[in-house]
């Protein structure tokens, strides 16, 4: 149970408030006890160039059980385009707060900013300007990964090119470059809401992968999509404490990831195109939630993995060479090895200057 006295009459006056009120971009924002980090990713859209009056920013409250909630309210009795949702109970998962924040957006274009991230001064205005000039379904903007303080700057698709533009289903090799994870989170882009309306594009609401689901989904209904190899509009942050959906590591994460991922599965089954990229990418994601599970759950979750991947119809695609290894022993039927394996990974990526290292390896190798 949530508890929001007086809350809701934020929302209300600011209904009538708002009624002549228009915007470029409608900014959806899910929180859910981010008291440490709100106030700078609230205060980066306040801050950005494209004019704070042209946007509209939409926080969706998942029942915070912390500060969350009074931060929200007092930002949002000081700006009449700060529009606060509250939850009455805890969904568990950023996909309901996110298809919420949708249905309340007014802008013709819809932006996401997860809590404990900010949006670059220019962010913004980069992704309206392209989305206008370009007519695309949907802008990629490139990103910033925050690592503890260490910032690594992320390129996309190997290119100098300033802006590419691009038909998804054009061929196998396009839709490849856009199946990797660095893709599929909704942050860092802007997307028409006619796109998203027109197609009946949400966020799953019960099942982790929510996020690929809803990219992809965006992805094979687009005929355009513009993409900014070099232009950092979002920053990342990783902090030590920062604790993600994917990060929890128990069972009830792995059957809601691997839940997602039969959810992707179906929904590329009809395309034309192998998903061996995006599969593979979340595959690990996978296999990483497995290592950190309890040893009680583990021949359970090795043995789904591997019903899950006999069921694809396609080769998977894993690039990461450790990942890979762990992966053929699943597949292998090996699940005692890949047990013994995974607690070997497990006590390595559980040193957070190990894990910090790992991560910039991977992003430098990748750019």
């Amino acid at each position: 149970f949530c508890l929001s006295r007086g809350l809701g009459d934020v929302y209300k006056r600011q209904q009538l408030d708002r009624k002549n009120m228009t915007f470029k971009i409608s900014v959806v924002m899910p929180v859910y006890n981010a008291e440490k980090e709100l106030n700078a990713a609230i205060d980066s859209i306040i801050n950005q160039s494209l004019g704070f009056e042209n946007i509209e920013l939409i926080i969706v409250d998942d029942c915070s059980t912390d500060n969350s909630r009074n931060i929200i309210s007092d930002y949002a009795n000081e700006y009449d385009n700060i529009v606060p949702v509250f939850l009455d109970e805890n969904s568990g998962l950023p996909g309901k707060p996110r298809s919420l924040g949708i249905k309340y957006a007014s802008a013709d274009y819809i932006s996401f900013l997860d809590s404990d991230d900010e949006y670059l001064k220019e962010g913004l205005e980069n992704l309206y300007n392209t989305i206008l000039t370009q007519d695309s379904d949907f802008v990629i903007g490139s990103h910033i990964i925050n690592l503890d303080g260490d910032k690594v700057k992320v390129k996309f698709l190997q290119s100098d090119e300033r802006l590419v533009n691009l038909n998804p289903l054009e061929s196998q090799e396009i839709f490849d470059s856009l199946s990797l994870n660095y893709f599929v989170a909704p942050w860092g882009k802007i997307f028409k809401k006619e796109l998203i309306l027109d197609n009946n594009i949400s966020f799953p609401e019960d099942t982790l992968c929510e996020d690929t689901y809803f990219y992809f989904k965006a992805l094979i209904n687009s005929k355009k999509i513009s993409v900014l190899p070099n232009t950092q509009v979002y920053m990342y942050n990783t902090f030590e404490h920062k604790k993600t959906a994917i990060h929890g590591h128990d069972i009830k994460k792995f059957n809601r990831f691997l839940k997602g991922m039969y959810n992707v599965n179906d929904l590329l089954e009809p395309v034309k195109l192998s998903q061996h990229v995006t599969i593979g990418e979340n595959i690990g994601s996978l296999l990483l939630i497995f290592s950190n599970l309890d040893k009680s759950h583990k021949m359970y979750a090795v043995k789904e993995i591997y019903k899950f991947e006999k069921h694809l119809n396609c080769k998977i695609d894993i690039h990461r060479r450790e990942i890979a290894v762990l992966n053929n022993k699943v597949l292998n039927k090996q699940f005692k090895q890949a047990i013994f394996i995974s607690k070997l990974y497990t006590s390595l990526y559980n040193n957070q200057t190990i894990k910090n290292l790992y991560r910039k390896f991977n992003i430098r190798k990748n750019n």
